[in-house]
């Protein structure tokens, strides 16, 4: 059985992968922003924010699997159960980074008058973005069910994405479970299931956006299956990682970070770090990996506001100092936001929680006593 805990290293490696890819989706964006750092960018090196994006949705597919199969040893964990999780998870970072977007696109508009944002920014595509729907692909294409991502928030067409797999995954898996009323789920599965199809080897956009990132996740999903059920030992476990980060760092071309054609290899090394970091105890102290990790989903969503706000306020800033500056202010940010929100995630679901139990007792005291 994998070993989700402290008594190794995997738990703090997932951290530290998390944190990396949400740096690395700011940071890479920051360059672009003020023109600096050309030779850490395309066309000599990766675009590092679209390799993050990629790194999101193996680890996604990893942890949403761990989830599935450790919690449903409870016969009460049901579908209903599982969404109350995701949508405390999502949304204790989305609508409070959603506002932010609001405050500071705003200001922006106000300030500039710039139209970019302002094609963005209305109140309809705020709901279609509380909704999910930007990312959407499906056999409703051209209909009102496909937006854009909010104002200047474009991070958020992966959460999209990201929401969809988690609500078709979870109703496969509890269809098969047979748990509630699990032939209601045949609903969400006929409707989020569209757009994880979709990007099994499709994209966002005809330039390759965003393609097969469904395909990856179940890449990662499938790392989480394999050792779950097999060890793997530590000499074949570097060599894979190793072998995985050589094969990528040679067949990945800057500005194609999304060709599907790289993603075995780096699912490799994903696979071969994880399994290594189940055989060593090399940290002992986890607490600034983890810190940095939690805030990490509040950061991948109001980075990109906040540097196009920065960009539009002050266009001839640019250069490394106002890059730092602006890189640490969307750390601080977001670690300020996220600890009042994000990182409650858990006492939102219990509360929650409490609530749907509430109500189904009160539920069943008015039937009883209007059954008297």
């Amino acid at each position: 059985m994998l070993a989700l805990n402290n008594a190794n290293d995997t738990s703090v490696t997932l951290d530290a992968l998390r944190t990396a890819a949400a740096q690395m989706v700011c940071v890479g964006h920051g360059l672009s922003f003020f023109q600096i750092g050309s030779a850490a960018r395309p066309p000599h090196l990766p675009s590092m924010q679209n390799v993050g994006v990629l790194l999101f949705f193996l680890m996604s597919g990893f942890l949403i699997t761990a989830t599935l199969v450790r919690k449903s040893s409870d016969p009460d964990y049901t579908f209903a159960r599982y969404f109350v999780d995701r949508f405390s998870r999502i949304y204790s970072g989305l609508v409070p980074a959603l506002a932010f977007v609001v405050a500071v696109d705003g200001l922006t508009i106000l300030l500039t008058a710039e139209p970019t944002i302002v094609r963005y920014y209305d109140f309809p595509t705020l709901l279609a973005n509380l909704a999910m729907l930007p990312g959407y692909h499906g056999v409703y294409d051209q209909s009102h069910l496909q937006w854009s991502a909010f104002g200047s928030a474009s991070p958020l067409w992966t959460l999209g994405i990201e929401w969809h797999i988690y609500m078709f995954v979870g109703a496969i898996f509890f269809i098969v479970k047979r748990r509630g009323l699990w032939l209601l789920l045949l609903l969400p599965l006929a409707f989020f299931g569209q757009t994880p199809v979709h990007y099994l080897a499709g994209s966002l956009q005809n330039d390759g956006v965003g393609a097969g990132l469904f395909s990856l996740w179940l890449a990662g999903s499938g790392t989480f299956l394999l050792l779950n059920r097999f060890t793997i030992p530590p000499l074949f476990s570097a060599a894979a990682v190793a072998l995985g980060i050589t094969v990528y760092c040679i067949n990945v071309v800057p500005g194609h970070e999304y060709a599907m054609s790289t993603y075995p290899a780096l699912a490799l090394a994903f696979a071969g770090l994880i399994a290594l970091s189940q055989k060593t105890t090399m940290v002992r102290s986890s607490g600034y990996v983890r810190l940095a990790a939690d805030f990490s989903f509040t950061l991948y969503l109001i980075h990109h506001t906040l540097m196009t706000s920065v960009h539009f306020l002050f266009p001839q800033a640019n250069g490394w100092i106002v890059f730092i500056v602006v890189v640490a202010a969307a750390n601080v940010l977001a670690w300020s936001i996220a600890r009042h929100c994000e990182m409650k995630h858990k006492r939102l679901s219990e509360w929650l929680l409490a609530q749907a139990r509430w109500l189904s007792e009160r539920a069943g005291y008015v039937a009883n006593r209007a059954a008297r």
